[in-house]
């Protein structure tokens, strides 16, 4: 009977507060539709992901609060060896007029296709002045994998006066016949004619 009575005002509060499953998280549909579809962040984007050498990784994101992002799809963990990671999806958020809060999530597997968890990470992009890039500085970036049972395995940044959990990120704003990559430089062995 404790248990009714207890659910009973779990779900009046509920009812009071506005505050359910339709309604956690929904501050990107919150706003307004045109303060999000001008938002210069809208549109395509080319990251590089610093390394060496660096890796691209294309992005959109949408008018709607959407985003999605693709990379290279495979990596070399020390303890799990070879890690595949799918596309990422997630949404985005304004926090200022060239400033944003994106939260996206990638799920993992490995070699045999054994499902292993899950990569989410939340970045704060700010986009120039001129609309033509985006940089992160990676000190409020927070990341968060969890395992296949949905247990955090590992958690790292958040601005909270700790190292960033990222090096710095820079985008670049896509372009018909200009994807943005940044000018090659042949290896050894690299035809280049």
């Amino acid at each position: 009977m404790r248990r009714i009575i207890m659910l009973s005002v779990v779900i009046a509060l509920v009812g009071l507060t506005g505050v359910g499953p339709g309604s956690l998280g929904t501050a990107a549909q919150e706003a307004t539709p045109s303060a999000m579809a001008n938002h210069p962040i809208v549109g395509a984007w080319l990251l590089m992901n610093p390394g060496d050498p660096p890796t691209p990784s294309p992005m959109i994101f949408s008018a709607d609060g959407t985003f999605s992002a693709t990379g290279v799809p495979s990596y070399v963990d020390p303890q799990l060896g070879v890690v595949f990671g799918s596309s990422a999806m997630g949404v985005w958020e304004p926090t200022g007029e060239r400033s944003i809060h994106v939260t996206w999530v990638m799920v993992l597997s490995d070699g045999n296709g054994t499902y292993l968890g899950t990569f989410t990470l939340d970045g704060y992009p700010q986009v120039s002045a001129d609309g033509q890039s985006w940089d992160d500085p990676g000190t409020q970036v927070h990341f968060t994998i969890r395992d296949a049972r949905n247990a955090i395995v590992m958690e790292a940044g958040g601005g909270n006066g700790t190292e960033p959990a990222t090096p710095p990120v820079h985008a670049i704003r896509m372009q018909v016949g200009n994807p943005g990559l940044p000018e090659g430089t042949p290896t050894a062995g690299t035809p280049t004619g």
